[in-house]
């Protein structure tokens, strides 16, 4: 699994009310917070929110260089999970 520049930009420009990339069935999602705690989103891993991406610094007007290098350390993180 890997996270690109895009799918942090889309959580970034993201409309919803705390959004949150998850890793769900293989693929990268979009959700509020509050769906966290849904059946449809039972079992997601929780990669990365927008706050957490502001804190480090990460905000709507970082370029792609800075997006893709904090995507690199969330894929990373997650692929070292597995083993």
């Amino acid at each position: 699994m890997t996270v690109k520049a895009r799918h942090l930009r889309e959580l970034l420009d993201s409309d919803l009310p705390d959004p949150n990339l998850v890793l769900i069935e293989g693929r990268l999602e979009v959700i509020p917070v509050d769906d966290l705690d849904t059946d449809r989103f039972r079992g997601a891993l929780l990669l990365v929110s927008r706050s957490e991406l502001l804190a480090r610094g990460v905000d709507e007007d970082s370029s792609d260089e800075d997006l893709e290098r904090q995507a690199a350390t969330i894929s990373t993180a997650v692929n070292e999970l597995g083993g």
